[in-house]
């Protein structure tokens, strides 16, 4: 797309702009501190990049407020309090303009049962079925190739990307997004053990997303064996989560990429997993906790605690464990030195650790 903006007009974006050089430098593009070229915004959004900022060719740069470090000699430098916050208020004006909202519209090939209720200014892409008592809100979006269950219910503004599955009575609040391949509602995961064979558990309930939740591609949501799975409202889960029957999700919360939940554990509101956290059933995560990457949750988790591992401990400690057994082979050569010296037999474990 072959765009230009004046950063005199983008800086109208930003929230008090504190401007040093040529305001009327044209920008085409946004870029990272090292890729920038003097035509790209660029921007600090994590000190440590700080290093790259002298040397960067962007044509401008967003600078924290109370950065101290060294400038960049031919960039116009925008400092604010958020440099990632100004740049995404320009980032939602570049993506409207990339992706326009489709005209409202129903495709030929749609299938919509005649029980199914639709909402005004809706659009509604190839290959859509929408079956019956299903309801759509006003100024919904289903991009093509999605179902919509029985009496599932999608609020208004929804925006619901190709091949995302929304099952029977499954219900969106306001302004959710599925990224392609989401499915919302899949049969949760219960069986019981009978005369030597795996016999499934009904899964009568649903799924219920509210408003303004957004879920990443290929994410999978299973429906409560009774009851509700719930996502709170404002949560954000990444692409490749699974969350079972009976999770409950607060509100905010941060879900990363390939993160597991088994059935009916608790996430307590803004908490956040990072990529790769595993989290055992029937668990209580404490609002606000934060879970680090590929930790494995086989407890309750206290609000505002910061973990990562497996079992999880405090951050710095688990940091600290991992520096010691770093240190692991010296320790045993020095344990062998010392039963040398002292003629002590040798230890099997010593021997392992050589």
């Amino acid at each position: 797309m072959n765009v230009k903006f004046p950063l005199k007009e983008i800086v109208k974006l930003f929230e008090n702009p504190e401007i040093s050089g040529d305001d009327s430098v044209e920008l085409s593009a946004i870029a990272s501190l090292t890729k920038a070229t003097p035509t790209d915004l660029s921007f600090l959004g994590n000190k440590k990049y700080s290093p790259e900022v002298p040397e960067t060719k962007a044509g401008a740069v967003l600078l924290p407020r109370n950065y101290k470090g060294e400038l960049p000699q031919n960039s116009t430098i925008v400092r604010v309090d958020d440099p990632s916050r100004e740049l995404a208020k320009l980032g939602e004006i570049i993506e409207k303009a990339l992706w326009p909202k489709p005209v409202a519209s129903i495709h030929p090939t749609a299938v919509i049962d005649p029980k199914a209720k639709v909402g005004e200014n809706v659009v509604i892409g190839a290959n859509v079925i929408i079956s019956e008592g299903a309801e759509i809100g006003d100024g919904t979006v289903l991009q093509g190739n999605n179902y919509v269950g029985r009496f599932a219910k999608l609020g208004a503004d929804c925006f619901i990307f190709p091949n995302a599955v929304i099952m029977d009575y499954c219900e969106l609040g306001n302004r959710v997004r599925l990224q392609p391949g989401a499915v919302i509602g899949s049969d949760g995961y219960g069986y019981v053990f009978v005369d030597g064979k795996h016999v499934k558990v009904p899964q009568v309930g649903k799924v219920v997303l509210e408003d303004d939740v957004e879920i990443g591609a290929n994410t999978t949501i299973d429906r409560a064996r009774f009851d509700t799975t719930r996502v709170g409202a404002g949560s954000k889960v990444d692409n490749l989560v699974q969350i079972a029957h009976n999770v409950q999700v607060g509100k905010g919360a941060l879900l990363v990429s390939q993160v597991g939940i088994s059935g009916s554990t608790e996430i307590g509101d803004y908490a956040v997993l990072g990529g790769q956290v595993g989290v055992a059933g029937h668990l209580k995560i404490g609002a606000g906790a934060m879970i680090g990457g590929q930790s494995g949750i086989n407890g309750d988790i206290e609000p505002k605690a910061y973990m990562r591992g497996t079992p999880p401990r405090p951050y710095m400690k688990a940091h600290k464990i991992d520096v010691m057994i770093g240190h692991l082979p010296e320790l045993f050569d020095r344990v062998k030195d010392v039963e040398q010296k002292l003629g002590i037999e040798k230890k099997t474990f010593g021997k392992q650790a050589k």
